[in-house]
């Protein structure tokens, strides 16, 4: 059963598909025959009204062809079953405890009066019913019956309405579709003329004074000074580095400038280039030149020796010897053995006075 209905439903579809096709060419030939009754009231020539009775067996033919359809249309849709009714809600709405609360309070929402202020756009209402854009200029009358005096926007028109005249601008939450395009028909005739120029227009808008004529707004920059340097650095390196100069290297062929050199020959008078040769830096002799210079400011910073009168301290004192390497080289000492005995010599009378007692018995 539901095999058929379907097999039903898209009969009807293809009908229908045919019965729109069959209008449009019904449209065109009624569009194209009233442009053929407009040709003729203007004064057309003979070879318009000899199309007009074309279009309108065109027409007729038309017509002739959709009659049997649009009787099998309606044929075939009695052959349908029945939508089903919808089925009755579970409960009712207002009857819930909690859902009538919330019924109530969008009724009581939707039930206050919209309140408007001083210099907002809405839509009022004019004598021919329609509603317009406007602006409110001041608002009169009590609280609970405000009267304003409005503004049109469009038309240079003001009047004092009530609140019942007022509505705010409603809000497009959808876009709007585009228009069609006109479907652009192909006439028979093809009207050609002049094309028509107003004289005096053309010559009003040559003769503009130039008062009238509306200079552009200049544009506040701020901190010009500061780009304008930015812009000028800019220019002046560039132009340093287009065209450096480079030293230019001698022409090893150049020939020489005096009066007995000659060209293309060889020995001309001008010497062989001399190549520069490569040689590598030696460190060593910088390092000992560091090394004296660093010697000789040690020298110079380092505090006066005191002046030491006797030999004794001078020589046993470790702090006024001599350093190893400025030391004359010595032979090694001789043993006890291969040394020849000496003999006993006095002491100096200075030595004995720091001698203890127990060792000046031995001199």
């Amino acid at each position: 059963m539901s095999a058929d209905v379907q097999q039903l439903k898209n009969d009807i579809w293809r009908l229908k598909q045919k019965i729109t096709d069959l209008e449009g060419q019904r449209k065109e030939w009624q569009e194209q025959l009233a442009q053929l009754n407009q040709l003729i009231e203007y004064g057309a020539k003979d070879e318009v009204l000899e199309i007009k009775p074309e279009c309108e067996s065109n027409i007729a033919d038309l017509n002739a062809k959709l009659e049997p359809l649009y009787k099998e249309r309606d044929a075939m849709q009695a052959k349908l079953p029945e939508a089903p009714k919808p089925a009755a809600p579970k409960f009712d709405v207002e009857k819930h405890p909690v859902l009538k609360k919330m019924v109530e309070k969008a009724d009581a929402e939707a039930d206050v009066p919209a309140k408007f202020d001083t210099g907002d756009i809405v839509e009022a209402q004019w004598a021919d019913k329609q509603f317009y854009k406007a602006k409110i200029q001041t608002i009169l009358g009590s609280k609970s019956a405000p009267k304003y005096h409005i503004k049109f926007l469009d038309y240079d028109e003001s009047m004092t309405v009530d609140r019942e005249s007022l509505r705010a601008i409603p809000i497009k939450r959808k876009r709007e579709p585009e228009e069609p395009a006109v479907p652009v028909t192909s006439t028979p005739q093809v009207i050609s003329g002049p094309v028509s120029v107003n004289p005096e227009a053309k010559k009003a808008k040559g003769e503009a004074s130039p008062a009238d004529t509306v200079m552009p707004r200049r544009r506040n920059i701020p901190n010009k000074k500061t780009l304008e340097k930015g812009v000028n650095n800019w220019k002046s390196w560039s132009s340093k580095g287009v065209g450096k100069k480079i030293a230019q290297k001698d022409s090893m062929f150049r020939s020489g400038t005096h009066e007995g050199s000659r060209v293309g020959f060889t020995g001309s008078g001008a010497g062989m280039t001399a190549s520069q040769q490569r040689l590598r830096h030696n460190t060593k002799d910088d390092m000992v030149a560091d090394l004296a210079l660093e010697e000789s400011l040690k020298a110079a910073q380092s505090p006066r020796k005191p002046e030491i009168n006797k030999p004794f301290e001078a020589r046993e004192s470790r702090e006024f010897r001599e350093p190893r390497e400025s030391r004359e080289f010595r032979e090694p000492r001789e043993s006890r053995e291969s040394r020849e005995p000496r003999e006993p010599r006095e002491p100096d009378s200075y030595k004995l006075d720091r001698l203890p007692v127990s060792h000046r018995k031995r001199y």
